[in-house]
């Protein structure tokens, strides 16, 4: 069973509100990078991508640099 919080964010300006649907939407896309590198790499390799691997495949990637890297470091 999965547990999931939502958060319901009040009173946002419009330029906030697209602010954060663009930073989720870029968070997905980088997850999504990640996910196809380790798949991509099972298939080609037979064993796991590791996160360092993954890590130096994606640093230079759009969705990575747009993003703080904190935050993209939590999404790989």
């Amino acid at each position: 069973m999965h547990l999931t919080v939502k958060q319901q964010v009040k009173h946002l300006s419009k330029e906030d509100y697209k602010t954060i649907k663009e930073l989720c939407h870029i968070a997905k896309n980088l997850a999504n990078e990640a996910i196809y590198n380790v798949r991509q790499y099972y298939f080609s390799e037979g064993e796991f991508l590791k996160y360092e691997k993954n890590y130096t495949l994606l640093k230079n990637s759009p969705n990575y640099k747009a993003l703080n890297s904190n935050m993209a470091q939590q999404i790989l």
